[in-house]
């Protein structure tokens, strides 16, 4: 479909947010995609949510991660850091935390951690002070820790590899607000830019492509209200044979 005939909706990523999580499942999304042509963006089974239910939903800010085993610095190291990273705008986490704020809400943060599965790279605190700032949830390739504490929060769903206690051995942030490569299921690679959206359900996570985000949303809205019509007919004792000549193969 030619870009101009692409629809586009004045609406806050927020709104984005809610009517992809009321009208959205993961295989309505999946079909959106491919009648758009784009069949390459679903990520791994190895991410799964925290608990059943979840629906990750909101633009992608991606943060790129590299390992970092604790060694012993010395003074001067120790300061040149530092002095690099005030420089910079400050701690990586920090500059992490400042870009979520300077977003619209309903950022998803996307975590590549190098393929490191030794610590957990996220946890509780972190969460709530994305939150705080408009995070909506996180797309994580490693560990996150503290779950018990997340799963309390009212809206902060979480898809990761795993969890694990220690937050030492180490990390730290190399990238923020550019492009990374997770995972992918029907690809090795799935690119992630920034703005682009994420949605994720107990069906897997998937990427939509930033440039046409609200017309597969749109495209969700017509097919929720065309199924509620035909699970209303079928759950009335609609005949096969009428419901195949109606709706053709379910």
């Amino acid at each position: 479909m030619p870009d101009s005939q692409l629809r586009q909706l004045a609406i806050t990523d927020l709104e984005r947010i809610e009517r992809f999580r009321t009208a959205g499942y993961g295989g309505s999304v999946s079909d959106a995609l491919n009648s758009l042509g784009v069949r390459d963006t679903v990520f791994s089974s190895q991410f799964t949510a925290l608990r059943q239910g979840m629906q990750l939903v909101g633009r992608a800010l991606p943060i790129k991660l590299h390992s970092e085993v604790e060694v012993k610095r010395t003074p001067e190291e120790r300061q040149a850091r530092e002095e690099k990273w005030r420089a910079e705008g400050g701690h990586p986490q920090k500059r992490m935390m400042d870009t979520i704020s300077a977003l619209e809400d309903g950022t998803v943060l996307c975590f590549d951690c190098g393929g490191d599965m030794q610590p957990a790279h996220f946890g509780e605190m972190s969460c709530q002070l994305a939150y705080a700032h408009g995070c909506r949830g996180m797309l994580l390739a490693g560990n996150c820790r503290d779950t018990q504490y997340v799963l309390k929060m009212p809206d902060f769903p979480l898809f990761s590899f795993g969890t694990r206690p220690n937050a030492f051995g180490g990390w730290i942030i190399t990238d923020v607000n550019q492009p990374i490569y997770l995972p992918g299921h029907l690809t090795h690679y799935v690119k992630v830019m920034p703005g682009d959206f994420i949605f994720g359900d107990n069906d897997g996570v998937q990427l939509i492509p930033k440039d046409i985000v609200d017309e597969v949303l749109l495209r969700v809205e017509e097919t929720f209200a065309k199924e509620n019509l035909e699970r209303e007919q079928i759950a009335a004792g609609m005949p096969v044979d009428e419901v195949y000549r109606i709706y053709g193969v379910l």
